[in-house]
């Protein structure tokens, strides 16, 4: 898990910026058994789970999902160290398949500095 502060004003009617966030990398799950991820009693306004073959895929989902929910990501790393988000980690070959529904979860909770959070 990783957090951050990031300062920074934003004009009015600007793409909000995220000011503050924490990555969590859930690690491998089946899809009818992974429980979310959320902001309840956290600092953070939003939360975004990406899914995918390995951690890093994952990763790239949730940015992707920041991206298209109006927000900029720009102030996420591009390649997360320490938390494990790596190719290596990846859903077990024996639990792959045509049908397989087991991914890596990494989720992104975070704040812009258009949310009024506290």
């Amino acid at each position: 898990m990783t957090t951050a502060n990031v300062s920074s004003a934003a004009p009015v009617n600007a793409t909000p910026k995220i000011v503050a966030f924490e990555i969590i990398n859930h690690g491998w799950d089946h899809a009818q058994y992974f429980q979310g991820c959320g902001t309840s009693f956290t600092p953070f306004a939003h939360c975004v789970t990406g899914a995918g073959m390995n951690a890093v895929e994952a990763y790239h989902d949730a940015l992707e999902q920041i991206w298209t929910g109006d927000a900029s990501a720009d102030a996420l790393p591009k390649r997360p160290r320490g938390l494990g988000i790596t190719l290596r980690n990846k859903v077990p070959a024996t639990h792959m398949g045509e049908d397989s529904e087991f991914y890596s979860y990494v989720s992104i909770r975070y704040s812009t500095d258009a949310d009024k959070v506290g």
